[in-house]
């Protein structure tokens, strides 16, 4: 949502925030189980790389790395299934 966010025209941006600010708690609730699970898996990388990274995803228009690795990986993981 972060990144769809900030993408938002600054009104559309206030509309959302509004929407969040009338949120009851039971509203979160439902919100939060609908969200996406995601593994705290954590993989240590040299700062080396982290650099490089960085460097490839600025240029791809990502603003983090960590995009631009999941969807790699996504993609070799695809490609071994087959």
């Amino acid at each position: 949502m972060k990144k769809k966010f900030a993408k938002l025209p600054k009104a559309a941006q206030a509309k959302v925030e509004a929407e969040y600010h009338r949120m009851t708690p039971e509203d979160f609730d439902d919100t939060m189980s609908a969200a996406k699970r995601h593994a705290p898996n954590v993989v240590r990388l040299p700062n080396g790389l982290v650099r490089k990274l960085k460097a490839v995803a600025k240029r791809a228009g990502e603003p983090e790395y960590q995009t631009i690795v999941k969807g790699w990986i996504e993609e070799r993981l695809q490609k071994e299934a087959r």
